[in-house]
């Protein structure tokens, strides 16, 4: 499917922007529904926002239908236990969904609900992304590494290597650019086929969140309580500064970043439970809304999982477990 983009940031000519994520008054979801009693450690949603798969500090792995809330399958490394997971992922395609705890990786078919292969990885699993039908993870690592496997048939197709603890991951549903958020402040865009680094872009602090764009030609970074950028993956270039501080005491954690389908616009989540949805060429935070606060526990309510639905609707799950539907 092509995607669409404003001339000016296909061909990189645009003027860097600092624009504030501002403190304005915030809109409230039209509709929650709570997944999870105690929290989450971890959750996704399908590109579209229908399905959703959390790993919870009570019950372990579940993926569940949004239409309807219905919990669809309950998801586990291992019979009789509750698996923690800190890694999952739906792909595009939303046929195929992994989960990732300790160095476990699982992946399961949504329509089944069976398990398609199960492989152990060299360290422990902090993030993982699937491209196109579940064929390829990336999977971050606390071995100072990301692993991209063959998760159908078995086998590291690439070892990318960073010096640090990799936080965050992501690539493009082709499997053709890989990009890693790690300790050390660094945000790496790869070659997925050589396993090659093309840019690193640091920040001013361990990486929090990062996103690609659906086509490959954008890249988000954003650091721990400090600054968060967009890049072209073709130039390498600084395209969007997003000013995180602005107006607050301190810089706020991006948790989350989802790009549309046509490049327009980013959905930013913060640790603070705050969702912008955000122009992608300026910066402008064009709408802003607040998760759902009502039993944040242990984990509080930290934006999770983002995805941009149709007619102007979005989704977005809370580490305190509650799915939010935003108008």
């Amino acid at each position: 499917m092509k995607r669409t983009v404003k001339k000016t940031l296909e061909l990189g000519v645009i003027a860097f922007c600092s624009i504030a994520l501002l403190s304005c008054s915030a809109e409230a979801p039209v509709r929650t529904a709570k997944y999870a009693v105690q929290g989450l450690h971890a959750a996704v949603l399908s590109d579209d926002g229908s399905a959703a798969l959390i790993g919870s500090i009570q019950h372990g792995g579940s993926y569940w239908v949004n239409a309807i809330n219905e919990r669809r399958f309950n998801w586990n490394h291992a019979p009789n236990e509750y698996t923690t997971l800190l890694g999952v992922d739906i792909d595009p395609s939303g046929q195929f969904a992994a989960t990732g705890g300790g160095r476990s990786l699982v992946l399961w078919d949504t329509t089944t609900g069976k398990s398609d292969g199960f492989w152990t990885t060299p360290g422990d699993i902090q993030s993982l992304k699937l491209t196109q039908n579940g064929d390829f993870a990336l999977v971050g690592l606390n071995d100072q590494t990301a692993r991209y496997f063959d998760i159908k048939q078995g086998g590291i197709r690439q070892t990318l290597r960073t010096s640090s603890t990799v936080r965050a991951v992501d690539v493009t549903s082709d499997g053709l650019l890989g990009i890693t958020g790690d300790d050390l402040s660094k945000v790496i865009l790869w070659d997925m086929q050589t396993g090659e680094k093309k840019y690193e872009w640091p920040l001013d602090n361990a990486i929090a969140s990062v996103a690609l764009s659906a086509d490959g030609k954008y890249a988000f970074g954003a650091a721990q309580l400090g600054n968060a950028k967009i890049w072209s993956t073709r130039t390498g270039q600084e395209l969007t500064k997003i000013d995180t501080g602005a107006l607050k005491y301190r810089n706020v954690t991006i948790s989350q970043a989802a790009f549309s389908q046509d490049d327009r616009s980013i959905l930013l989540g913060e640790v603070t439970g705050r969702v912008s949805l955000v122009q992608v060429s300026t910066g402008t935070v064009q709408k802003e809304w607040d998760v759902v606060q009502e039993n944040a526990r242990l984990t509080g309510s930290s934006v999770l999982a983002l995805a941009h639905g149709s007619d102007n609707r979005y989704y977005a799950i809370g580490s305190n477990g509650f799915l939010n539907i935003l108008e």
